[in-house]
């Protein structure tokens, strides 16, 4: 189950990627990408739930880095980063039945794997900042540790 949503994951992002650079529909660019990695197993349900959570709520997702990220000129985040933190931001937000902090752990995973050297520093600060304040808003709840 990990593995397959891990591998859900890198697809999404692969999917958002692409449909930054073309305007060819969602489900088009999902089967072109399932079809480039030769119809990997993976979560295609969640695949599919991430793409649509983030590439509809992309704006406000946006405005919420922008609004953390202060000391960075939001077009001078990395591509890959904002469609890592959009992606991540979107699953913390509505993919409930997700653990917060594996959302923050995979996102991590995620820039350390596909950009900068440093960039999942970069990210691990901008999600931690983004947790506490959708725990203050109300929008996610803080998740118990065993003692």
């Amino acid at each position: 189950m990990m593995k397959l949503r891990r591998l859900s994951r890198e697809l999404s992002l692969q999917v958002l990627y692409a449909l930054e650079m073309n305007d060819k529909p969602i489900d088009q660019v999902i089967l072109d990408i399932l079809l480039l990695n030769d119809n990997p197993e993976c979560d295609e349900t969640l695949l599919r739930e991430l793409v649509h959570v983030t590439t509809v709520n992309k704006d406000a997702i946006d405005e919420r880095i922008r609004s953390r990220s202060k000391n960075w000129d939001f077009t001078r985040i990395a591509l890959i980063d904002k469609i890592i933190l959009r992606q991540s931001i979107a699953e913390l937000m509505f993919c409930k039945d997700i653990p917060p902090r594996v959302t923050i752990s995979e996102a991590i995973e995620l820039g350390k794997k596909y950009s900068t050297e440093d960039s999942h520093i970069f990210i691990n600060g901008l999600m931690d900042r983004i947790y506490h304040d959708l725990i203050e808003e109300g929008r996610i709840f803080p998740e118990i540790t065993e003692t």
